[in-house]
């Protein structure tokens, strides 16, 4: 009866302390996620930033994977430049296009951000125009940097991407 009652005591110190040490670790990647979230947070206000797409969603087509297929789309202040890849309807093409979603050095217009703080989300959306066409870019930011964005085009079809953004570097700031 004593062995029973000793393994019943072990057996309660046992749970107690790995459901403490659980609720530990719980406490400990929400704190790092809220770190994150505030890095995140800092980058996007800063509004010197860059997003490279790791994978295409094209409407209406599989996923495909752009780890050889570079694009990006930059963010300085109150400018942006993109030049990601495009697989999809174009509904108008100029002669001799290049294919993909390309505009130069542009001014920001109807830039919107939303920050949720319970979910840890940022939503960045705004417009650039191109030589033939107008963006509409829409980003999903999570805590972490990895970002949703969404592209409609006048004269396109609609596609996603999913990728990271992150601080541009100096080399890239020059070009």
């Amino acid at each position: 009866m004593r062995s029973l009652f000793n393994i019943f005591i072990l057996s309660a110190i046992m749970l107690v302390s790995s459901t403490t040490t659980f609720a530990e670790k719980k406490q400990k990647k929400k704190e790092k996620r809220m770190e994150q979230f505030a890095e995140t947070k800092k980058l996007v206000d800063s509004k010197q930033f860059i997003f490279v797409p790791n994978r295409a969603f094209p409407q209406g087509g599989r996923s495909i994977d752009l780890t050889t297929n570079y694009g990006f789309i930059k963010i300085m202040g109150s400018e942006t430049e993109g030049d990601m890849p495009f697989f999809g309807r174009a509904y108008s093409a100029s002669y001799g296009g290049d294919g993909g979603i390309k505009y130069d050095k542009t001014s920001i217009e109807n830039e919107k951000i939303e920050v949720n703080e319970k979910k840890m989300r940022i939503s960045y959306s705004f417009e650039a125009k191109g030589k033939n066409d107008t963006y509409r870019i829409n980003m999903e930011i999570t805590y972490g940097g990895n970002a949703s964005v969404s592209v409609t085009s006048n004269n396109r079809a609609h596609i996603s991407y999913n990728g990271d953004i992150s601080i541009i570097e100096e080399k890239e700031k020059k070009e």
